[in-house]
C-alpha cells in the first residue's frame, strides 16, 4: 500500500550517447521497459508518460495471470522520449502487493541504450514512480517536479508549494522560485537552499497567493540557479489547475477498517481502537468522526457472519491484503495515526468543500436513506456517493478476545460500488434516495441480516473520488427517524375479530421490530377490567385475547408498543 518515488543519478540518466537515438527523431530518445510479472499479471499496469500524467509514451497490462506462483517476461516496448522533459515511469499493482515476491520475483527496468534509467527488483507497494530526463546533461539544471496544491482550497492567502530537482552536474547553493496566477504578473523570491546534484528540494514561496473564489492556473518555474542560466528550459515550468471554493464547512472525518472476529492482531487493536472511537461519540450526535467497519472472511478459520459482499468490494477497491487495515478519509494510513485523538481533532480541523445532508427513515423493515450533495467548489474528476448502513453487536462465536464489535457494514446501498455522481460544480446540488429492505436475525457470511433491530442501526454515508480515492466529506444519522407510515402502523394494522365476541376474540397487528406488547381492557367508563403484556418479533403478528370473563357490554381494547398505541372498541356478548 505504499508508493515510492524513485529518482535516477544525474549521470547515468543523461550520459547518453548517439546511438540511443538512433530509431527516434532528433531531439528524442528511445527508451525500452522490461516488465516481469509474478502470478498475478492482471494486476499489474504501467505508463510512461510527462508530468501529470500528459502526453502518454507508452502504457502496458494488465497482463495474464499464472496458474501458480511464478513470474512471465512480458515483451519488450520502446517509445521515443523528447530529451530534456522529465519523464516519469509508473508501475501499478491493483492488489498492493508488486509483483515482487510471494508469487514470483517479478522485476521492471527502464533503459536507454545501456543506460539503465529505472529498475526495481523489489516492488511490494500499490505503486512505485521513477523520474528522469534524457538527451546532454547541463551543469545548471534545475527542474520542477510538481506543484504540492490541492485541488480545491479555501478563500484567503494560500501558500504555493512544490518540489524541484538538480538534474544538473553542479550542486546548487540557491535559485530564485516564481509563480503567476491566470498569466499574471510574476511573483519572485530568492531561495537559499543546499541541492546536490539528482536531488531533490521541496519549496514555500515566501509571499501567499491571495486566492479568490472561481478556477485558476498556477505556473511555478525556478531559475537563475547559482546566480547563473539554468541550462535546460525544457523542464523548468509546472503548471497546475486550483480551483477556490466559495465557502468551506466542517469537516467529518472517515475511518474505513478491515478486520474480522477471527484476527487476533485486529482484536488486540481494536482493544484501544473501539473506546477511542467511542471517546469520540463515533457516528453520534456532536461528532466530526464517522466510522465503517468491514468484516473480512480471512484469517483462518474465516468464519466472520458479518462478512458480505459490499465489504469485498471496498476491499478489492483499496486493494487490502492485510488486517487489521485502518483508512482515512480514503488515504492508507499507519494504524497508529488513526489510533491517536489528537491526530483525529487535526483532520477534523482541515476545512471541507462539500456538504452531505442526511435524512433516514425506517418502516417495519424498510430503510429509507435521503442524500443530497451539495458540493462548494468545481472539483475535477469523478466521483461516487456511498451509503452504509453499520450496527454494533455481541458475538462470541469469533476465535479472539473479541466479542463486541462497532460500527459493523451490514449494507452499502445499492451496494459497494455506491452511486455516480455527475461532475461537482459549486453550488449544484444533487439528491439520491436509497431504500432497502432489511431481514431481522440469523447474520451469515453473504447475507445482510441485522444482529439486532433497524431502530439501532446507524447511517454513514461520504462522497470519494473514484481514481484518487480522497473523500471529500462525510456524514451520518445517529438515529433512525420512525416513517409516517410507521408512526401510524399499529393504529392502522390492528384488527380485532370477531366482532361481537362471546368471549374469544384474535387480534392482528404489524411490529416495526421486536419488542414487548402490552394489552389492557376497560369498561366505558375508563376502569380497566383487564391487562397482560407478552414478547413478540417483528412483522405480522397474532394474539389471542380471552375476554369471557367479563359481562356483556362494550369495552376499549387498548394495544400499546414502543410508543405507538391503537385503541378499539369491541362487544361483548355471550
Amino acid at each position: 500500500m505504499t508508493k515510492t518515488l524513485r529518482f535516477l543519478s544525474i549521470a547515468a540518466a543523461l550520459g547518453l550517447g548517439l546511438g540511443a537515438n538512433a530509431q527516434c527523431p532528433t531531439g528524442e530518445t528511445q527508451v525500452s521497459i522490461s516488465i516481469t510479472t509474478d502470478q498475478w499479471g492482471t494486476e499489474t499496469t504501467w505508463s510512461l508518460t510527462g508530468l501529470g500524467g500528459t502526453p502518454v509514451y507508452a502504457s502496458g497490462g494488465p497482463y495474464t495471470n499464472l496458474g501458480a506462483a511464478g513470474t512471465t517476461n512480458q515483451p519488450t516496448v520502446n517509445a521515443c522520449v523528447p530529451d530534456g522533459a522529465v519523464i516519469v515511469f509508473t508501475i501499478n499493482d491493483a492488489y498492493g502487493d508488486g509483483i515482487c515476491c510471494d508469487y514470483g520475483s517479478g522485476n521492471y527496468t527502464v533503459t536507454a541504450g545501456a543506460t539503465t534509467l529505472a529498475s526495481n527488483n523489489n516492488f511490494t507497494g500499490a505503486q512505485d514512480i521513477a523520474y528522469f530526463i534524457t538527451g546532454p546533461q547541463s551543469a545548471l539544471d534545475l527542474g520542477a517536479l510538481s506543484l504540492n496544491m490541492a485541488t480545491v482550497v479555501a478563500q484567503g492567502n494560500q501558500s504555493i508549494t512544490g518540489t524541484v530537482r538538480n538534474f544538473g552536474t553542479t550542486a546548487i547553493t540557491g535559485f530564485t522560485i516564481n509563480y503567476t496566477v491566470d498569466g499574471g504578473a510574476p511573483v519572485s523570491a530568492p531561495i537559499s537552499a543546499a541541492v546536490a546534484a539528482g536531488a531533490s528540494y521541496n519549496f514555500t514561496h515566501p509571499t501567499p497567493w491571495s486566492a479568490t473564489t472561481g478556477n485558476h492556473v498556477i505556473d511555478v518555474w525556478a531559475s537563475a540557479p547559482n546566480g547563473g542560466s539554468d541550462g535546460n528550459a525544457a523542464n523548468d515550468h509546472i503548471t497546475a489547475s486550483v480551483n477556490v471554493a466559495s465557502q468551506s464547512v466542517q469537516r467529518k472525518v472517515l475511518i474505513e477498517e478491515f478486520t474480522s472476529s477471527t484476527c487476533a492482531p485486529c482484536a488486540s487493536f481494536n482493544t484501544t481502537f473501539d473506546p477511542l472511537l467511542t471517546n469520540q461519540n463515533t457516528n453520534g450526535t456532536g461528532s466530526n468522526i464517522a466510522a465503517v467497519k468491514y468484516q473480512m472472511n480471512w484469517p483462518s478459520p474465516g468464519t466472520d457472519p458479518s462478512y458480505n459482499p459490499d465489504g469485498v468490494t471496498r476491499r478489492t477497491y483499496y486493494g487490502v491484503s492485510g488486517i487489521p487495515d485502518v483508512f482515512l478519509n480514503g488515504a492508507a494510513v499507519n494504524n497508529s495515526y488513526a489510533n491517536n485523538a489528537a491526530n483525529l481533532t487535526a483532520e477534523a480541523a482541515l476545512p471541507a468543500f462539500v456538504s452531505i445532508d442526511l435524512t433516514a427513515t425506517y418502516s417495519g423493515n424498510l430503510l429509507t436513506v435521503n442524500a443530497t450533495v451539495t458540493p462548494h467548489a468545481s472539483f475535477p474528476g469523478t466521483h461516487k456517493l456511498h451509503i452504509a448502513a453499520v450496527e454494533s453487536y455481541s458475538y462470541t462465536g469469533g476465535t479472539t478476545s473479541q466479542n463486541q464489535f462497532k460500527f459493523a457494514q451490514r449494507k452499502m446501498m445499492p451496494n459497494g460500488n455506491g452511486t455516480n455522481l455527475t461532475t461537482l460544480q459549486d453550488g449544484v446540488a444533487q439528491t439520491f434516495t436509497q431504500s432497502y429492505a432489511f431481514a431481522a436475525g440469523t447474520p451469515a457470511q453473504g447475507n445482510y441480516n441485522l444482529w439486532g433491530a433497524l431502530a439501532n442501526v446507524k447511517i454513514v454515508a461520504f462522497v470519494q473520488n473514484t481514481t484518487t480515492k480522497q473523500v471529500l466529506q462525510a456524514a451520518f444519522v445517529s438515529q433512525l427517524a420512525v416513517g409516517i407510515d410507521e408512526a401510524n402502523a399499529l393504529d392502522r394494522r390492528l384488527t380485532l375479530f370477531p366482532n361481537p365476541t362471546d368471549g374469544m376474540m384474535s387480534l392482528s397487528f404489524d411490529l416495526p421490530t421486536a419488542t414487548n406488547v402490552g394489552f389492557v381492557v376497560t369498561d366505558l367508563a375508563g376502569k380497566q377490567v383487564l391487562a397482560s403484556s407478552r414478547s413478540f418479533g417483528s412483522g405480522e403478528q397474532r394474539h389471542a385475547l380471552d375476554l369471557s370473563a367479563l359481562t356483556n357490554g362494550s369495552y376499549l381494547v387498548q394495544v400499546s408498543a414502543d410508543g405507538m398505541t391503537a385503541t378499539r372498541k369491541v362487544t361483548v356478548s355471550h
